[in-house]
């Protein structure tokens, strides 16, 4: 049985709202946690980062939107490999290819091992004759308005997105972003493995890496700040059945 991270709770703080925890065992800032970290995802919170930093809470559990993601990865992979003339015009990458991603079994779970703060796992990458060029970036959305521009077209990217791919090109040594986002109906939900992608429920969007310097320091500072000071920041009305889980009674015993 897996090591419940619970056990290394001190205390609650009822009045800060915080939660005090032994720092013998953190983890890294990765894309998917950079955004919760500097308040710009809709789907986390800063608390609840600090949580799976630290230990203390191993993620989401699965659900439609995460299988359906999971499903259709491998599926908008290929089509960008199919798509590859338009990512190289779109983007302005010269003889451009798609470099699959070292499998998270055999990188345990971590792209970026030379970088001790900073880390996660790319979905691909763009190569101009063989030589990596830009970071490949996949989503997949069930709601397509919030990634249309003013003129309609999905050409717009929530910035927790740009925040995790900036930091994979950053990584990386890469200043060219190239997000494939498949945009998904409910029925799609169901098989996701069937789903098919079309230059209709499909888009193509490049951008240039945003300058990730004052990103990455401002949660930098937070990390010191929060993990390795063992105290998360506080927690808020949308942390509430994460507070549930963490107030239960872990099922084994750990270390402290």
């Amino acid at each position: 049985m897996a090591f419940d991270g619970r056990m290394n709770i001190i205390e609650f703080d009822e009045d800060e709202r915080t939660v005090v925890f032994d720092t013998w065992k953190t983890k890294k800032i990765t894309g998917h946690r950079i955004g919760a970290i500097l308040g710009y995802s809709e789907f986390s919170t800063p608390f609840k980062a600090a949580c799976e930093i630290a230990g203390l809470y191993p993620g989401d559990p699965p659900n439609k939107y995460i299988d359906a993601g999971n499903a259709i990865e491998p599926i908008l992979r290929e089509y960008a490999r199919k798509r590859i003339g338009d990512i190289g015009r779109l983007s302005g990458i010269q003889s451009p290819s798609i470099e699959d991603p070292a499998p998270p079994e055999m990188c345990q779970y971590d792209h970026f091992h030379n970088e001790r703060l900073f880390g996660g796992m790319v979905d691909g990458y763009i190569q101009s004759a063989g030589r990596r060029a830009g970071v490949l970036e996949i989503k997949t959305s069930g709601d397509r308005s919030k990634w249309l521009d003013g003129d309609g077209e999905p050409t717009k990217v929530p910035m927790s997105y740009i925040l995790q791919a900036g930091l994979y090109a950053q990584l990386s040594g890469l200043d060219r972003i190239v997000f494939v986002v498949g945009f998904l109906d409910e029925e799609d939900y169901r098989m996701p493995s069937k789903w098919v992608p079309t230059e209709e429920n499909t888009a193509i969007i490049p951008m240039d890496c945003p300058d990730m310097g004052p990103y990455m320091r401002e949660a930098e500072d937070w990390y010191n700040e929060y993990i390795r000071t063992g105290c998360t920041p506080p927690w808020t009305d949308a942390d509430a059945d994460l507070l549930k889980y963490l107030r239960a009674k872990p099922k084994q015993k750990g270390r402290r």
